[in-house]
């Protein structure tokens, strides 16, 4: 207090999505106006401080101050055109907000929760459910499901994923075991409240108005699986390879897990993941809140896949996860990827690149 030295200042809060759990706010820097001592209740001395914060600040504080707000009352939201996106095809509601310019929203779409494939499709394998009747358990060897993920539960108690994996198989629904049993994320749905907002110089993106933890499940990639990509002819639509998630594309390789500090990238560790054939979704005419999601290169969201059964077949899902902690109202981005040689042989690589305005420091400058 007499040298005027400047304080730091976090506040601590229940975390909505882990009850269990508190997360901490940076409010910015304070500084001691006052300081003084009295008795507590049990005769101890208590020397308290009154704190005065510095002016200029645009804190964390105020925008966690404010998404209070809208989650009491969403038409306070600056910029609201919609209070549900969705029309309650999820269980949580997702804003649609625009703070730039006149745009009502984005281009018509059919808002899906999951993905859709055709009775055609070849990647449909049979496959029957386990046998568990209240909840699975680690290391049973008698759950089929357990196994087929090497004998542990790919996630972690609260729901987060333990690592990467090759291919994650949930129980399905001819299984027996509790509809919240652990093995089951991806078809819970998402956990928190998401906003798709206009940015200045990407179109529409997405964000999140809660915190979320590193592994937290987004979302997954829902649209219509389709057999190829059809090329874009002079004059013709084609389809619209803004809204395409393909498998086959060449990602960046890294490794993760929960326990790792910031989830860095790991260029000599990478997973192969094991996909029967190459899946390719549209989400062009009907999607969720994943069609949404800005390319970045130095991402803080990435792709899994995962398997469960529906009426004794096995329909693959791709599931998006927090690659890092995330704070509120940052936007939620992943790396699309970009097409194999053998796909680009009959055009040149500059066929279908676009310019990348992610800003991070390891902007490669463009994307497909």
């Amino acid at each position: 207090m007499h040298r005027a030295n400047e304080v730091r200042v976090i506040r601590g809060f229940k975390d909505a999505t882990h009850q269990t759990s508190k997360v901490y706010v940076y409010d910015g820097l304070y500084k001691v106006q006052e300081s003084w001592m009295e008795k507590g209740k049990t005769g101890c001395n208590m020397f308290k401080y009154k704190l005065v914060r510095l002016p200029g600040q645009t804190g964390a504080f105020s925008t966690w101050k404010s998404i209070r707000k809208w989650k009491e009352d969403p038409s306070s939201r600056d910029g609201l055109i919609l209070p549900d996106l969705t029309s309650g095809a999820e269980s949580i509601p997702v804003s649609l907000v625009n703070e730039v310019d006149d745009e009502k929203g984005p281009a018509y779409f059919t808002y899906v929760s999951t993905v859709k494939y055709p009775k055609s499709f070849k990647l449909v394998q049979p496959s029957y459910g386990c046998n568990c009747r209240d909840a699975c358990q680690a290391g049973n060897s008698n759950c089929s499901c357990i196994q087929k993920n090497g004998g542990d539960f790919p996630y972690i108690t609260t729901g987060i994923l333990a690592c990467r994996m090759p291919m994650i198989f949930e129980c399905g629904s001819s299984c027996p075991c509790f509809r919240n049993c652990k093995n089951r994320v991806l078809q819970t749905g998402f956990k928190v409240h998401f906003e798709v907002f206009k940015t200045r110089d990407k179109g529409w993106g997405l964000r999140s108005w809660d915190p979320i933890r590193a592994g937290t499940f987004i979302c997954e990639y829902a649209g219509e699986v389709i057999e190829k990509i059809k090329e874009k002819a002079d004059g013709d639509d084609g389809e619209n390879n803004d809204y395409v998630f393909n498998t086959n594309r060449v990602y960046e390789s890294f490794k993760w897990n929960h326990e790792t500090e910031s989830a860095e990238e790991r260029s000599d560790t990478s997973e192969k993941f094991d996909i029967p054939s190459p899946l390719i979704i549209s989400s062009k005419n009907s999607g969720n809140i994943a069609r949404f999601m800005n390319h970045s290169c130095s991402p803080n969201v990435f792709w899994q896949p995962i398997m469960y059964e529906h009426n004794n077949e096995a329909f693959l899902h791709i599931a998006f996860f927090a690659k890092k902690h995330i704070p509120p109202m940052t936007e939620l981005t992943y790396d699309y990827g970009i097409p194999r040689s053998d796909e680009t042989e009959s055009n040149n690589m500059e066929h279908g690149k676009k310019k990348c305005l992610c800003g991070s420091p390891k902007c490669r400058g463009y994307f497909y």
